[in-house]
């Protein structure tokens, strides 16, 4: 009997849903958001195009608190992002959408990049935290996904570009990508100049 995982691993490019309040402080590419939305078309197709049976499929999200299972529910139903609107069509296709980070350590981000948009004191202490936090966050995003993905399961994580959670995951769980995250993905990558992690695990 098979026993191994699966896991198809896709890299976000967030959009200014996803960002919230910070949406209009972040600077971005003059054309980023059309980049984005090419991005996330051609994500969305390629899941569409798949003949799988989503209701044994568990779906993890980066910024998605591990928390009640109502407040997961309520946040997918309010973003307003093309990734959340793919999360929405998952749940719709009978996934289950998983709370998938460590909430304490999401709001300790949120506040030290909110005070760093504007304050340079805050700038110095988010850029000496941000390397821990951020791996902290992947150590809790793996060990959530080893937690909850069952025996022979299969997942899909949606993750920013600087994570580098498909290098610590349990041993058993084979990690794949889409065909538009191993073609189009890398181009706007170097359209928008945007830095991210190198890739591990892929198959």
């Amino acid at each position: 009997m098979r026993t191994e995982r699966s896991l198809i691993y896709v890299p976000v490019l967030h959009s200014s849903g996803d960002m919230g309040s910070l949406a209009g402080v972040i600077p971005q590419p003059a054309d980023y958001g059309a980049q984005v939305g090419r991005y996330w078309d051609a994500v969305d197709a390629d899941f569409r195009a798949m003949r799988r049976r989503w209701q044994e499929v568990r779906v993890y999200q980066d910024g998605l608190p591990d928390t009640r299972a109502d407040i997961v529910a309520r946040i997918i139903a309010d973003v307003d992002s093309p990734n959340y609107r793919l999360l929405r069509w998952f749940a719709g296709q009978g996934a289950m959408v998983v709370g998938t980070e460590d909430p304490i350590l999401l709001q300790e981000e949120y506040e030290l990049l909110k005070a760093s948009v504007t304050d340079e004191a805050a700038r110095q202490a988010y850029a000496a935290r941000a390397t821990g936090l951020l791996e902290n966050r992947d150590r809790y995003i793996a060990t959530r996904i080893g937690d909850t993905l069952p025996s022979a399961g299969t997942g899909v994580l949606f993750v920013g570009l600087q994570h580098e959670v498909t290098r610590i995951l349990p041993a058993d769980i084979k990690v794949t990508s889409l065909r538009s995250c191993q073609e189009l993905l890398p181009s706007i990558v170097r359209k928008l100049g945007i830095t991210r992690a190198k890739p591990g695990g892929q198959g």
